[in-house]
């Protein structure tokens, strides 16, 4: 087959909705009930489509239909175009400025975030900004689904399949750190340094045990020959409320050091010194769809995050003119 630019011009979008149901039934018979078609047209829809595209996008046998791997591909674009494509239309029918969709993760809202949109509200008004925080998985998820426009926060690369990193675009912003820290009242908080031993052995608020915070809190632990703490308390929800705990409960908490500047920490909250526990540095990312980056409203907000990252001093300039959207929250 050989791909053809009049045959993509010619698809339609039910067509590129074909591939998420042949993912969701594993059949083009349920298929074909599904979008009340007879089982022939299904097939010729997914002929047209992979002739299009120049690739076997679906695996065919007696067990039913499975997408290749090329076609899982195919529907991650599809997924992400189709969602872009439903926001477009929405908005076109609306008098009211460019909604920009942001993902991070909480620990960003406390700072950067809100920096960033003080210097954008600088430079342009016609933005409206919808924020959504959560776990780094569910983020970058919704920025694959198209659900979201970009996303600011950290990516575990390492983690990420290749074709799947290969439809971002993304901008390194700035680097932060994990620290161990307790309640100025904790037997710890006067200590020179404490060995991970130690600190192994006190009641401890941790992250919930999807996030990156948590996996990279025990990987230190286990990297001394030390078990990882059991949380007495674990924590699936804003990040904030870890230093609310080591405050109120005497339990040792694991967050971005960025927190310890925020007013809820204030003088409550001291960080440890930990020497023998190597806690992995955050990096903060500005990540979108390669298609979406173009957009102006996009540039406008990496230029802005970019700024109140390199220190510029328009970064605390504000005028009050962007509008942001209540979003949810959810651990980082």
């Amino acid at each position: 087959m050989l791909q053809s630019s009049p045959h993509l011009d010619h698809l339609r979008l039910r067509q590129l909705r074909l591939l998420e149901l042949i993912d969701r039934h594993k059949s083009l018979r349920a298929v074909a009930e599904a979008m009340n078609l007879t089982q022939p047209a299904v097939s010729q829809m997914l002929k047209d489509l992979e002739y299009a595209f120049g690739a076997t996008l679906v695996e065919r046998s007696v067990r039913g239909a499975v997408l290749s791997p090329v076609g899982r591909v195919a529907l991650q674009r599809a997924k992400a175009g189709l969602a872009i494509f439903d926001q477009l239309a929405l908005e076109l029918r609306t008098d009211k400025p460019t909604v920009v969709r942001v993902g991070t993760n909480p620990a960003c809202l406390y700072k950067l975030i809100p920096s960033a949109l003080r210097h954008l509200s600088v430079s342009d008004a016609d933005i409206r900004v919808r924020l959504a925080a959560g776990t780094v998985g569910t983020m970058v998820s919704g920025l694959l689904d198209g659900e979201l426009d970009c996303y600011v926060g950290r990516v575990d690369w390492a983690t990420m399949p290749v074709p799947i990193a290969d439809l971002l675009r993304y901008e390194p912003l700035t680097e932060t750190g994990l620290v161990v820290a307790c309640s100025v009242d904790h037997p710890l908080a006067s200590r020179h340094q404490v060995s991970a031993a130690e600190l192994a052995g006190w009641p401890w608020a941790l992250p919930s045990a999807e996030t990156n915070n948590r996996s990279s809190i025990e990987t230190a632990f286990r990297n001394c020959g030390v078990p990882a703490p059991l949380p007495a308390i674990e924590v699936g929800a804003d990040p904030i409320s870890q230093l609310c705990l080591a405050v109120e409960t005497g339990v040792l908490i694991c967050v971005p050091r960025v927190l310890l500047e925020t007013e809820v920490a204030g003088n409550r909250i001291v960080p440890l010194v930990t020497p023998d526990l190597s806690l992995p540095p955050i990096r903060i990312c500005f990540v979108t769809l390669h298609e979406s980056d173009h957009l102006p409203a996009i540039h406008h907000l990496r230029s802005a995050l970019m700024a109140v990252c390199e220190g510029d001093s328009q970064g605390a300039r504000s005028d009050g003119r962007a509008t942001i959207i209540a979003g949810d929250a959810d651990s980082p």
